[in-house]
């Protein structure tokens, strides 16, 4: 029976995947919510003893404590922004390609995708693959997505009796467009300038949606938005955690509004593809503490420990 250490509790994705694995009975798993409770040698142990680490941690204690697992056997992965871009490390999105799942598989370390990278990239990356989207096509990236996705300090600000009247409302950030997942999303899919991002906070717990506007006259194949969903539809017709909804109707079926928290306790993905012939909207709604974290992370988990991809996740 393989040994699953959950290292930490940092926000809410520490807390699902605690819940995800309470249910698996083909693992042994230890979680480390509160480190006062060990000694530094018991600790230690584990983390050499563990077939797989999750680190729940900031990115600061996940690079402190990454040089004290010795064991070469011992994988890891981290759900922090530590190592996302890092050499030696997989990027934790098996969907991107079977060259990338593969990596995973064989990867010693595995970093797991931003949030927003994770939607935006499952859009993305068909297009670029297939050189419909050019890697130099000036992009904009919107998101809306719940508070959970702030962490532990952000849900206690959300959930407090005294808190700001501007919590309400929806709230942007990113606003001097510096934010490290514009990086992943080049990294992942291959583009060359930095995408203009639009994410905002809103005033529910989770769920998200990234959705990305093309002009398709200025692509470098001239098609119609139901042809762009045809793409989609080919490039993930055999992932069961992603379902490309269909083109017809699309929007009638959805009342005309695209609920961002709609897949709130779901690990999957929803693809769609809005549009006619000059713009096409392309939309990924998942939950951030799904398919955007602890979903993510137990798929990667059954990954590079050998077992069944989607067991606990589909």
């Amino acid at each position: 029976m393989k040994k699953v250490l959950v290292d930490g509790h940092y926000g809410a994705v520490s807390l699902n995947i605690g819940y995800l694995l309470s249910k698996r009975n083909d693992l042994e798993v230890i979680c480390l919510e509160d480190k006062s409770r060990f000694t530094k040698e018991q600790r230690l142990n584990l983390l050499n003893t563990a077939d797989i680490v999750i680190m729940c941690q900031s990115a600061q204690t996940v690079t402190e404590t990454l040089p004290l697992i010795e064991n070469k056997s011992t994988k890891v992965l981290d759900t922090s922004n530590a190592f996302r871009l890092a050499p030696g490390w997989a990027y934790g999105l098996p969907e991107l390609s079977f060259e990338n799942r593969r990596k995973i598989a064989l990867s010693k370390y595995t970093a797991l995708p931003g949030q927003m990278a994770t939607g935006a990239s499952i859009l993305l990356n068909p297009l670029v693959k297939s050189r419909i989207v050019p890697p130099y096509h000036p992009l904009i990236l919107n998101s809306v997505m719940g508070y959970t996705s702030g962490g532990a300090n952000m849900i206690a600000l959300y959930e407090s009796d005294n808190r700001p009247s501007g919590l309400s409302g929806a709230r942007q950030y990113a606003l001097d467009q510096s934010m490290m997942q514009q990086k992943e999303i080049m990294h992942a899919c291959g583009i060359s300038y930095r995408p203009a991002l639009n994410p905002m906070i809103d005033d529910y717990p989770n769920g998200m949606t990234v959705t990305c506007p093309l002009h398709l006259r200025t692509l470098s194949k001239r098609l119609h938005a139901k042809q762009v969903w045809e793409y989609f539809a080919r490039a993930y017709e055999n992932e069961p955690i992603i379902d490309v909804m269909p083109y017809e109707n699309s929007v009638e079926n959805l009342g005309g509004f695209l609920d961002s928290n709609a897949l709130a306790g779901s690990n999957k993905m929803q693809v769609f593809v809005f549009g006619d012939n000059d713009i096409c909207l392309l939309a990924a709604r998942y939950d951030n503490l799904g398919k955007g974290g602890a979903g993510a992370a137990v798929q990667c988990m059954n990954i590079m420990l050998g077992l069944d991809e989607f067991h606990g996740v589909v």
